[in-house]
C-alpha cells in the first residue's frame, strides 16, 4: 500500500512532467496538514505538549502558515537530549530507530524514530527523487554502506524497485576496480553515492579506463555541496549529467532534488513546510534573503518535528524555476552550515564550500583538509592536499587559489592571517577524514 496522499503525486508530476499544480491548492493542503500535525503532536508527544505550553501557545492558536512564528523552535539539542519524549507512538510500534551525528565528532548524537508508515513514505519519496534521473530501463548502482533493513542503502534500493528500475548495492568499502567490475557486470546507467566518494572514484579510474564509454547517463550525488568545477569535471569524465540531492536524517533522509534546469532544489512540499529565518534573531528572512532553514514535518507518524532548526543556510529562490514547475518553491544550494563558519576576525569568514570553489579546479587534487591555527595576534591556515596524479606545481597553485579568496586576502592584508601553508599528503591519506573535518579550528597554545 502506498501511503502518500494524492497531492504528492501531483507535486512530483509537475516536476517530472511539467503539469500544472495550483499554488493556492498546495498552500491549502500544507495549512491543513500543519494544523493536523500540531494537534497530533500536542496530544501525543510529551515534549511538544510541554514545549507549546511553556511558550503559552496551543494548536488552536495556529490558524494558518502565517501564525508559525508564534510557535517555539525545536533545537537539535532538544532532540539529542530527549528523543523518546518526541514519540507519538508506542515504542513497540517503532520500525526503525536511527542514531547519528550531523556536525562532527564534537556534535551531540541524535536519535530519530520511524514507523513502518514513515518508512513507506521515505521509500516513495526516494522513488520520486530517483525518477528525476532514471526510469524503468535503468540500472542504479548504489554506492552506500549496506546493513540492516531500512538502512539508507536499503531504502533507496526499495525506492528504485518501486520506480520499476533495477537497483544494485555495491557499498562503500570496496576499491575502485571492484566498483568498476560491478558497474560493468550490472550495466549500471546511474550511480548514486556521496559526492566526494564518487569524485575520488572517478579520478582514480580516469587513467585506467574510458569512463565516458561506459554509457552511464547520470551521477546522483548526496551528502555534500558540489562545487561547479567538480561538477564540470565529473560531467567531462563520465560524459553524463550530474544531479545533486539535499537530505537531512531528521527529515527522513530525503528533502530536495535538482531538476534538469540545475537551478536549485525542488523540495518535498507535501511532506515538509519550510521557513528561512535570521539565525541570530529567529525572525523570518526577507524573500530571497539567506538564512537558516527551518523545517516542519507534515506527514510524520512516529516523531513529528515542528519548526526544527537545521543549522543549514540557504534561501527560497524568488523566481520561477526554468524547468516549468512554476508553482513549486525552490531552495538554493546549501553551501553553508552554521557550525562550519569560521571567523578570521572582524566580518571575515571562511567555510568549506568557499575553499571547495577555489581548490577543485587544480589538476590532480581529489581532496583536502584545512586547519586554522588561531593565534593571539596572527592566525595560520594550513592545508593538506590529497593528489591522485602528479602535479609539481600543486602546492603553489593551492596557495595562490587560497589567497584569491577575498576573505583570506583581506585578512592577510590586515595582518590577521599569515600566508597559507600547504603540504601534500600521501595518496589516499585523507580518504576517511570525513566531510565534517574538512575545515577545523585549533586554538594555539
Amino acid at each position: 500500500m502506498i501511503y502518500l496522499e494524492g497531492w504528492i503525486r501531483q507535486i512530483v508530476a509537475q516536476v517530472l512532467n511539467r503539469t500544472a499544480v495550483d499554488r493556492a491548492a498546495i498552500d491549502a493542503y500544507q495549512c491543513l496538514r500543519l494544523r493536523q500535525t500540531l494537534r497530533y503532536a500536542y496530544e501525543r508527544s510529551s515534549f511538544y505538549r510541554q514545549h507549546f505550553s511553556s511558550a503559552g501557545v496551543t494548536p488552536d492558536d495556529i490558524h494558518d502558515i502565517n501564525d508559525l512564528s508564534r510557535l517555539p523552535f525545536t533545537e537539535p539539542e532538544h532532540l539529542a537530549a530527549s528523543p523518546y519524549r518526541f514519540l507519538c507512538i508506542s515504542q513497540s510500534e517503532i520500525a526503525r530507530p536511527h542514531a547519528f551525528v550531523t556536525s562532527g565528532t564534537t556534535g551531540p548524537q541524535k536519535k530519530v524514530f520511524w514507523s513502518q508508515r514513515d518508512l513507506d513514505r521515505i521509500v516513495e519519496f526516494m522513488a520520486a527523487g530517483i525518477a528525476t534521473v532514471a526510469d524503468e530501463e535503468d540500472v542504479v548502482q548504489i554506492l552506500l554502506a549496506d546493513g540492516r533493513p531500512y538502512s539508507q542503502a536499503d531504502l533507496l534500493y526499495r525506492g528504485v524497485q518501486r520506480l520499476g528500475a533495477n537497483p544494485v548495492i555495491s557499498g562503500m568499502d570496496i576499491g575502485s576496480d571492484e566498483q568498476l567490475r560491478i558497474l560493468e557486470e550490472s550495466h549500471a546507467t546511474v550511480l548514486f553515492g556521496y559526492t566526494h566518494q564518487i569524485f575520488r572514484l572517478s579520478k582514480d579510474l580516469q587513467n585506467k579506463t574510458d569512463l565516458a564509454a561506459r554509457k552511464v547517463k547520470a551521477l546522483f550525488l548526496a551528502g555534500a555541496y558540489v562545487p561547479p568545477l567538480m561538477r564540470h569535471e565529473l560531467e567531462h569524465i563520465w560524459n553524463c549529467r550530474v544531479h545533486t540531492h539535499y537530505g537531512l536524517t531528521e527529515m527522513g533522509l530525503g528533502v530536495a532534488v535538482e531538476c534538469d534546469a540545475h537551478a536549485g532544489y525542488h523540495f518535498n512540499e507535501a511532506g515538509l513546510l519550510i521557513e528561512v529565518v535570521n539565525p541570530k534573531t529567529g525572525i523570518a528572512a526577507a524573500p530571497g534573503e539567506e538564512g537558516e532553514l527551518v523545517f516542519t514535518t507534515l506527514a510524520r507518524e512516529a516523531m513529528p518535528l515542528i519548526r526544527y532548526r537545521t543549522r543549514d543556510l540557504s534561501r527560497i529562490l524568488p523566481d520561477p524555476c526554468p524547468c516549468g514547475a512554476h508553482s513549486l518553491q525552490r531552495i538554493d544550494y546549501v553551501r553553508k552550515r552554521l557550525e562550519s563558519m569560521i571567523s578570521l576576525g572582524g566580518k571575515e569568514e571562511i567555510y568549506p564550500a568557499l575553499l571547495d570553489d577555489a581548490l577543485y579546479g587544480i589538476p590532480g587534487l581529489v581532496d583536502y583538509q584545512a586547519v586554522l591555527m588561531r593565534g593571539e595576534s596572527l592566525s595560520r591556515l594550513k592545508v593538506t592536499a590529497d593528489m591522485l596524479s602528479e602535479n609539481a606545481h600543486a602546492s603553489e597553485q593551492i596557495r595562490m587559489q587560497l589567497q584569491s579568496i577575498p576573505a583570506i586576502a583581506r585578512s592577510m592584508a590586515a595582518g590577521k592571517l599569515a600566508r597559507p601553508e600547504v603540504s601534500i599528503a600521501a595518496p589516499g591519506a585523507l580518504k576517511s577524514a570525513g566531510r565534517e573535518k574538512k575545515l577545523i579550528i585549533v586554538n594555539s597554545q
